[in-house]
């Protein structure tokens, strides 16, 4: 049986006939084999290794552009098939609609994988075969693999990121007169689609009838599309990479898988500059008309009800001079700023009302 099977591959069947004196000869003891038989083996090889085997990788796909590779620290999703060297399929994350989701190099997982999941590039699939010193060995897995098994995973790597990542942001087209950018209390309106790092498309703003909008610098959205939205002209795209831990984190969200990382292209369709946060209004440049109550009388009656009020402020707005909070109804703003100044609440504001509260205010903040 030695001299039958040498030579023999993975999935090979032979026929061994074993002569006696190659065989049990005539002193047979404790078997069914009388003396000086001859003997009839049908083998089917079913796998094959030696102790000095290492992990065997073979790249069947490698993304044309790769700007980075896996190394040891980062935290991968990958896909794979696992089957034993004759095919035989023994598990599968396709199976169970989810990705497995490990440390690279931190001893998570067998060593043969962990040595495998190295050099990686996102989108990249790989055949790796694993010797039994370096996956389950003698012991195996109970009702799964047996002992001493050469394991073969067909991976397919969706992503990867380190925990010490920030938000990695690509301008895909800037305007030429880039003057006035995005920033924290301003209200933007922007388009965006919404992927993972393989292509799947989780969300897009052309599911809705108009752009999607937000105010910056109120945690409105998640701190990674924050980052990714600061800075920007009208006009501008760009392509933004977010780590999970400025995303979604482990647990995922709605229609996002957990430690996802997200690929968003953005870009910002509108801009209205925003005031500081817990105001309403702000004067701008030389910080407003100084006496302040005569310029709101328009008419000159020492008086200003919320009619006169609001014409003025809209006024100031309209030649630049001053700006309301961006995205909220201007009317319930100037009514609010109104009552805030009618401090007897009589339905208008008389000159001695018009006082800041603190002389410590700039003047350039609200009234």
């Amino acid at each position: 049986m030695e001299e039958g099977l040498l030579g023999m591959c993975v999935g090979e069947r032979r026929v061994v006939i074993v002569p006696p004196f190659l065989g049990y000869g005539e002193n047979v003891s404790g078997t069914t084999v009388p003396p000086q038989a001859t003997l009839v083996y049908e083998v089917l090889m079913i796998d094959v290794f030696n102790s000095k085997d290492n992990v065997t990788i073979t790249a069947t796909d490698v993304p044309e552009h790769c700007s980075r590779r896996t190394k040891t620290g980062d935290f991968i999703r990958y896909h794979y098939n696992g089957t034993f060297q004759d095919g035989t399929p023994f598990d599968s994350s396709y199976r169970r609609n989810s990705t497995y989701n490990t440390y690279i190099g931190l001893g998570y997982v067998i060593r043969g994988m962990d040595q495998a999941l190295q050099g990686l590039c996102c989108g990249e699939k790989r055949r790796v075969v694993i010797p039994p010193h370096l996956a389950y060995g003698e012991s195996g897995v109970e009702n799964l693999i047996p002992s001493w098994t050469v394991l073969v995973f067909d991976i397919h790597v969706i992503d990867f990121h380190n925990p010490k990542d920030s938000v990695e942001i690509r301008t895909v087209l800037k305007p030429p007169n880039c003057k006035e950018t995005s920033e924290a209390n301003d209200w933007i309106q922007y388009r965006y689609n919404c992927s993972l790092m393989d292509g799947t498309l989780l969300y897009s703003s052309e599911q809705y009838d108009s752009p999607s909008v937000t105010t910056l610098g109120v945690n409105a959205v998640i701190s990674g599309l924050e980052t990714g939205l600061s800075g920007m002209c009208v006009g501008e795209r760009r392509e933004v990479v977010i780590p999970p831990h400025w995303a979604h984190g482990e647990n995922g969200a709605s229609g996002v898988p957990g430690s996802a990382v997200l690929l968003f292209e953005l870009e910002l369709v509108k801009l209205q500059k925003g005031v500081p946060d817990g105001f309403m209004f702000v004067w701008l440049d030389d910080g407003g008309p100084d006496p302040l109550f005569p310029a709101m009388d328009l008419n000159g009656d020492k008086q200003v009800p919320l009619e006169e009020f609001s014409e003025f402020i809209k006024l100031q707005v309209q030649e630049g001079k001053g700006r309301l909070r961006p995205g909220v109804d201007q009317e319930s703003i100037i009514r609010d700023m109104f009552y805030n100044q009618d401090s007897n609440r009589d339905g208008k504001i008389l000159e001695e009302e018009v006082q800041l509260k603190d002389d410590t205010v700039p003047q350039r903040d609200e009234f």
